[in-house]
């Protein structure tokens, strides 16, 4: 099955993203600091905020190469060619924009010692490089997910986000913790991530073809992607908000409480995105109701699977978080990873009817919606993290989720007994394991809440997976 092979590429990237990840925090948090750690935290939203910013073409290059099912080898070089060009020019732009945007936020917005104030201004430079990196990489991973070439795009993301992880710690214990350093050691970690990924792009597409880039093509691309880019602006600074307002208010050592949980926790979102990344092709390529009962299908089982690591992460958040950080540990970051994993459960769900959406051919939905939010949010982060500080901040970004999954589920046709039904049994065990955690502060207790919600949780999906699920499983048990 195509589709459970190419989850588990697109999966483990983010998986061992995040077992790097949790075990260079600690480190990083020695090397460098609190404080500066929490500015390099800043620089990588700021940096994912603006590479995203392509207009959409990443995944407006995917939709097209998925749904050229009878186009020659020339036809889809030429859209590959066009997505480029139009990539390049504007990584001009977005190099431009995020050099004056970090510029003028670090230089007046940040709350941080002189010193560290003048290391970051000093290497403002740094984030317009990382711009052009960032944007190309999404286009040729568009392109090869376009053709269900995931195995690759799982090598250079993975390749990527280990070394942009490992690098700078290198260069900090053997060399200098100068942010600039830091920050340059993480953009050539990036920079060889996408070596292999350009490179097998090209021998697919370009190979053997002359430099053809069409207007046209390039337009129908943008007017597919500009209502992705819509969201791809909106969204991101939706995601960032928080960071960038604690970091103004409360300080840079704040940033790191609310920014280690919640990144962890976020990163959990890969997993289902993992299937929805493979997904996406066979929707886009299906007819409308062939890909609405797919995309119910994908929507349940994710659900019922993401489910299984939310109430993990809410069970065992504090002796995890105790046995990783130590000493180190802000105690405002326990409930912060507990409330956090789940809206971004929610955030999970939304995804599969945001990608039917698009597949449909309709980004415009989304990105008005996500415009729609955009003042809704920003209410509630600033009247619940005044009035609940850091665990108002992460309760304001649930509730978004909320706001956000509710029309999306609707518009994608999602809201049926059928789907909601499924989806009960999940929702119900993960508040009920929140409402627990005061009782799971230590190992034995989290270990034996975490057991007993997972296998009330086994059983309900095993009684309610979908039907194309089931049939694959007992086809693996056969074997």
């Amino acid at each position: 099955m195509a589709l459970a092979k190419n989850s588990i590429y697109n999966l483990a990237t983010p998986v061992i993203a995040v077992v790097v990840t949790i075990a260079t925090v600690p480190l990083f948090l020695k090397l460098i600091g609190a404080e500066r750690y929490g500015a390099l935290l800043l620089a990588f939203v700021l940096l994912g905020y603006f590479g995203q910013a392509d207009f959409g073409l990443g995944r407006a290059l995917t939709q097209r190469l998925s749904s050229m099912t009878d186009a020659n080898a020339e036809e889809r070089a030429s859209v590959v060619w066009s997505a480029i060009a139009g990539a390049s020019v504007i990584s001009l732009l977005g190099a431009v924009l995020i050099y004056f945007g970090a510029d003028y936020f670090f230089r007046t917005s940040f709350d941080a010692s002189p010193a560290l104030r003048a290391e970051v201004l000093s290497g403002t430079w740094l984030f317009a490089l990382c711009v052009p990196v960032i944007m190309l990489t999404g286009v040729t991973s568009g392109a090869l997910g376009g053709v269900e070439r995931f195995g690759m795009n799982a090598v250079g993301t993975t390749t990527g986000n280990v070394l942009s992880q490992t690098l700078p710690l290198a260069v900090a214990a053997f060399w200098s913790n100068h942010f600039t350093w830091v920050l340059g050691a993480a953009m050539l970690g990036r920079l060889l991530g996408l070596a292999p990924i350009a490179v097998s792009m090209a021998l697919v597409f370009l190979r053997g073809q002359r430099f053809n880039p069409a207007m046209a093509e390039l337009m129908r691309l943008f007017s597919f992607g500009k209502w992705v880019m819509l969201s791809a602006v909106v969204g991101p600074f939706l995601t960032m908000a928080d960071r960038l307002v604690i970091g103004a208010v409360l300080g840079a050592t704040a940033v790191v409480a609310y920014t280690v949980p919640v990144q962890i926790t976020m990163r959990s979102v890969m997993f289902p995105m993992a299937i929805i990344q493979a997904l996406f092709p066979r929707l886009a390529a299906q007819d409308e109701h062939e890909s609405l009962r797919l995309g119910k299908s994908a929507v349940v089982l994710v659900g019922q699977l993401f489910g299984f690591i939310v109430i993990g992460v809410i069970c065992l958040a504090e002796p995890l978080l105790r046995l990783w950080l130590g000493a180190q540990l802000d105690p405002r970051s326990i409930p912060l990873a507990q409330i956090s994993i789940v809206g971004f459960w929610i955030s999970g769900l939304a995804n599969v009817p945001i990608a039917l959406i698009h597949a449909r051919g309709n980004p415009r939905f989304t990105a008005v919606l996500h415009v729609v939010q955009l003042p809704i949010y920003a209410l509630l982060l600033y009247g619940l993290g005044i009035a609940y500080g850091l665990n108002g901040v992460a309760v304001a970004m649930v509730l978004r989720f909320i706001i956000d999954g509710v029309p999306i589920f609707y518009k994608a046709g999602f809201i049926s007994r059928d789907v909601m039904g499924r989806l009960a049994g999940p929702a119900l065990l993960i508040g009920l394991a929140l409402a627990a955690t005061p009782w799971m502060r230590d190992w034995i207790p989290a270990l034996l809440g975490a057991t007993l919600f997972c296998l009330a949780l086994l059983a309900v999906t095993l009684r309610q997976m979908p039907e194309e699920a089931q049939h694959w499983v007992k086809a693996r048990l056969r074997r």
